[in-house]
Formats: structure tokens, sequence, C-alpha cells
């Protein structure tokens, strides 16, 4: 079995869909760590990476400690591919308690462009900070480089070295390619933490069940009667332009001036609640506002996720479409819906679960919809 650990739950559910394409059985929580005989991929949701650091913390050693009294099997730790949280913090707290002497971190996804080179962080060959991810609300690239991301608490391994005992247990590997990803995974012998995205997932998978079968990836999100989507951030595209939203007639419900910056939501969202029931199909979006940091972000995450809270006891939705890890992860736990069964892949990252008669369709944010919606 594989344990895995996640700071958000769009990485949750990223990680679970690789599990589910891949032919095992995955489940994913918000809360248990007590998976079923017949689980071979169990991951577990925190949302770590929108705490402080020190909460990050307390909560990696829960988990750990959880972990080390248990048989979880091999343990993976899923970060963000653009390395935005508590990065050094987080592992060195599982290296600690999970007795690791070395950890081997590949955040990069190479599928979907993004590659370490030379020390350097590249999205489809542009510098991380020269991307959008400059303008994250709490975690802002500032740096392409890896050192300077990572504090200078890491070393950095090239394809052409192995892993050696060193005082900064953590190695970043460079990697530019999927066939990188598996070399630099080859290199993880012993006691060695594996941590990082979805291609060295996938690799991983690949090593350790060789023989299932692949199931085949839904290509579209097909509208039903009842539906909510929450786009949570700034950048989002306009959901309303999408096939998905024309066809289902989707009332964009934009989050008013005035509640964006700081008035009460009550009269907004009583205003939800009609417009609903009227169209069936409603999209939250916080519209094309200027970042407004992280205090910000939370407290619309958490309007965000009373708002669905209402709109679920209106009208149960046959479709829940969530973007954006951290309001993802507020909606969930708010609705209590603390475990998911994994029921498509729509794309790379793009995943649907079920709870009772919902489908929840989690993106993360940075992932594009392609053509599915």
């Amino acid at each position: 079995m594989i344990t895995v650990i996640a700071d958000d739950i769009t990485g949750a559910a990223e990680i679970a869909g690789v599990a589910w394409s891949h032919g095992v059985n995955a489940v994913l929580s918000t809360d248990s760590i007590q998976p079923s005989k017949d689980t071979d991929v169990l991951v577990i949701a925190t949302d770590t990476r929108s705490c402080s650091e020190t909460d990050a913390i307390i909560e990696t050693q829960r988990l750990a400690t959880q972990l080390l009294n248990g048989n979880y099997g091999i343990v993976f730790k899923k970060t963000d591919s653009v390395l935005r949280g508590h990065i050094i913090a987080e592992l060195d707290t599982l290296a600690n308690i999970l007795n690791f002497e070395q950890v081997l971190l590949l955040p990069q996804n190479p599928s979907k462009g993004r590659k370490i080179e030379k020390g350097n962080y590249y999205i489809n060959d542009e510098p991380l900070s020269h991307t959008a991810f400059r303008n994250d609300p709490e975690f802002p690239a500032t740096s392409s480089s890896i050192q300077e991301i990572l504090c200078n608490c890491v070393n950095i391994l090239e394809l052409s070295e192995n892993l050696v005992p060193n005082k900064k247990r953590i190695y970043v590997a460079e990697a530019s390619t999927n066939e990188d990803i598996s070399i630099q995974l080859g290199k993880a012998k012993g006691n060695v933490l594996l941590a990082g995205g979805a291609d060295l997932f996938k690799a991983l998978l690949q090593k350790e069940f060789p023989d299932c079968q692949v199931r085949t990836t839904n290509d579209k999100i097909i509208p039903q009667e009842y539906s909510i989507i929450v786009c949570g951030s700034t950048q989002s595209e306009d959901i309303t332009l999408r096939p998905f939203a024309k066809v289902s007639k989707t009332y964009n419900a934009v989050i008013p001036e005035n509640v964006f910056k700081g008035e009460s939501a009550e009269s907004w969202l009583t205003s939800l609640h009609n417009q609903y029931l009227h169209h069936k199909s409603i999209a939250i979006t916080i519209g094309q506002k200027e970042n407004g940091g992280s205090q910000c972000a939370v407290r619309l995450r958490n309007i965000m996720a009373e708002a669905v809270q209402e709109l679920v006891t209106t009208h149960s939705p046959a479709l829940l479409i969530i973007e954006g890890g951290a309001t993802a992860y507020s909606i969930i736990k708010k609705l209590h819906w603390d475990t998911l069964v994994l029921k498509a892949e729509y794309s790379p990252g793009i995943v649907g679960m079920t709870h009772c008669d919902t489908e929840i369709i989690l993106k993360p944010g940075s992932y594009p919809w392609g053509s599915i919606l």
C-alpha cells in the first residue's frame, strides 16, 4: 500500500485520480486514516498549505505519529508542483518522526511543461518568477531559483549524480522529462522519503503496481439539472464563457465589490438562494479583481463555503465543481463530506468523486480546463 499526505485537497484529488487511472483502489479522506483491506492507495487531504507554518507542523506531526504506529506501506508526501506551502517544515517533520534518512523531492511535472534545470524552475520555458505565480496571494513566486525558494535548505540533484549522505538531507532532483523523473526515482534506495508531484507519483505506481489495467478517462463534464460551480481565484478565466455554462445557462454570481472589500455578505447570500432555484445552475466567482492578500483570500473562501452550504441545503446539486485547493477544502469541510469515492479522471489533475448523489469535481487553480468543461 502507498499512503499519501497532501497539503491541499485538489492535490490529494489529483493523486487519487492518477491512482484511479492506473487501475488501483484509491480512497481519499479529509479526516480518517483507516483504510479498508482492499485499499491500494490511501490519500489524506490536509489544508496545511493555507495554515501558518506552526499549525502545518502540528498537523504533520499528528499524522506522522499515527503512521508511525500503523502499517501504511510506502509514505509519499504530495507537495505543490510550484513549491507553494511550508515545504521544508513539513518534510523535515515527516522525516524526523518516521525516521527517514533522506528526502527526494521532485515537485515538477514535465507532462505539463514544468521542469527544473540547472537549479531553476521553468513553466513552458518561462522562469517561474515570470509567470502568473508571481501574483499568488499567499506564496508569490519572487524567484525561480530552487535554493532561494526553499531558503537554501536543500541540495540540487543533477541527473548525473547519486544520493549521498549530506547535512542538508533534502534533495530536489532536476528533471525535464518523464524519463528523467524515472531515472531520479531509481536513485531512491533504502530509507528515503519520496515527495513531489503527480508525475513522480505516476512513476512510483508504475514501479509498485506494474500489471494493473489502466482505466480510461472521461473527456467531458456533462451538464446536470442542478449544478454549483465555484471559482476561488481572481486569476480564474471567465467560467461563463465555457460550453458547459452556455448549455446549462449558468448564472454568474460574482462576489460584490463591497463584500470583497469586507462588508457583510448576508444580503448577497440571500440573493444566491433565489438565483439558484430560478436558474438551477450557478457559478460563484470572485471576478477580475485585484489580489486582496492572504487575509482577504481566507475570508473569501469562508464566504464561498458558507454560500455553498446554503445552496446545498436549498437543493442538493447533481454536480459541485470547485476550482482551487484551499477553496475546495473549506467547502468540503463545511459540508462535512469527509470521505469521497473516486468516480472518474477527466484530465490529469481534474477528478470526479461522489458523495451520496452528488458528483464533486475538483480542479487545481493553476491547471487549465482544456475542453472538458
